[in-house]
């Protein structure tokens, strides 16, 4: 059964499941970004100095070092980015969830409305059949 709030409903539960699926792939983006930065402490605790031998491969040993440094910053700085955009959507959820119950809500006491006076309408006719059969049993 359909009730004015019916459209209203359906658009903000579809709202609800975007968000909710928006939610996921951040915490999987997340997720991501930290067992990148874990492979990346790895890489760098993997890494010896050189004791010896030429300059190119200390040079090459500190610009490896450089570069995972450089990775580790960039993936910290898109970890505090996804966290801050979960955080807003984390709120956005909340709000979009709130406002979905309300509309629900209504539509439910609105259908509510409906079958009572439904129940009414049919209670009526019955008695108009009853009261009708009753007259034509008396004659």
């Amino acid at each position: 059964m359909s009730s004015i709030y019916s459209k209203i409903t359906k658009i903000n539960k579809q709202k609800v499941d975007k968000i909710e699926s928006e939610l996921f792939i951040l915490k999987s983006n997340i997720k991501k970004i930290k067992a990148d930065i874990e492979d990346i402490y790895s890489s760098i605790s993997a890494l010896t100095i050189p004791k010896q031998g030429e300059y190119k491969e200390v040079n090459a040993f500190r610009e490896r070092r450089r570069l995972l440094n450089t990775q580790k910053e960039r993936l910290s700085y898109d970890l505090e980015t996804n966290n801050l955009n979960l955080k807003k959507k984390q709120l956005e959820y909340k709000k979009a969830k709130l406002e979905y119950e309300k509309i629900k809500h209504l539509e439910e006491q609105e259908i509510a409305k409906k079958l009572i006076k439904i129940k009414k309408d049919e209670q009526k006719e019955l008695d108009e059949v009853s009261n009708m059969l009753f007259k034509r049993s008396e004659y």
